[in-house]
């Protein structure tokens, strides 16, 4: 197996080299891409010792972003990181462990904060759970997927908002998804800073309106991605 990592950034210089160097010990010797959206600051400068950095329009949503580096991707298996997400390490043999079941397209793994306070205890603990319930996960998990599958299925929506759960149903056409043991630990600045309450109901009306047939692009107003 030979996994191909897409991190999608911008102005993300605080924390990239972390996170590459975190990918690069969990998963070495894979291919690693960043696909910045014209940073304002240093993000593609430190990226590049680790990651083929591909500069983008900042224009450019973020399922484009994630589909232009699955194209030029030459691993059988793609993973989208994200850039303030640290992989566990044995990252790699996990996602090769659950593929050996030829029924498994796809997957992510569980969810824990840099938080540890009993509110990020808490909501991890939710999210967790929904995922194990529902077979549901974000990008903050990690999606991985067979690059091949992941074709067949069309590629993210060109939105920057839920094109990460809108795939979901499009590659259980494809065979099963599949939550692992383990589990990465991703930054909780966004939830500090817009506020715990705040920003999961407004992921809740996203994933309700989603369900109602809202496209991704009309709820911009609502989350800004990072990337």
């Amino acid at each position: 197996m030979k996994l191909s990592v897409i991190v999608p950034a911008f102005n993300e210089e605080a924390v990239i080299a972390d996170t590459l160097r975190r990918a690069v010990v969990a998963l070495a010797p894979h291919e690693l891409f960043v696909a910045d959206g014209c940073s304002a600051d240093r993000t593609a400068t430190i990226a590049q010792p680790y990651a083929n950095v591909l500069a983008l329009a900042r224009t450019m949503t973020r399922g484009a972003a994630l589909n232009h580096a699955a194209e030029l991707a030459t691993g059988d298996v793609l993973l989208f990181l994200h850039a303030d997400t640290m992989l566990p390490l044995g990252a790699a043999a996990a996602i090769a462990g659950a593929l050996q079941d030829p029924d498994v397209v796809a997957g992510a793994f569980r969810l824990r904060f840099d938080d540890p306070g009993r509110l990020a205890t808490l909501v991890t603990y939710n999210v967790n759970l929904r995922s194990s319930l529902l077979n549901t996960f974000f990008g903050d998990q990690a999606m991985f997927v067979r690059r091949e599958v992941f074709v067949r299925a069309g590629g993210f929506k060109d939105w920057s908002v839920m094109e990460d759960l809108e795939i979901l149903a499009r590659l259980r056409r494809h065979g099963r998804l599949t939550l692992l043991d383990e589990a990465v630990v991703t930054s909780a600045r966004r939830h500090q800073g817009t506020g715990w309450f705040t920003t999961i109901a407004t992921i809740w009306v996203m994933t309700l309106l989603l369900r109602l047939g809202v496209p991704g692009h009309a709820m911009i107003q609502w989350y800004k991605p990072r990337r």
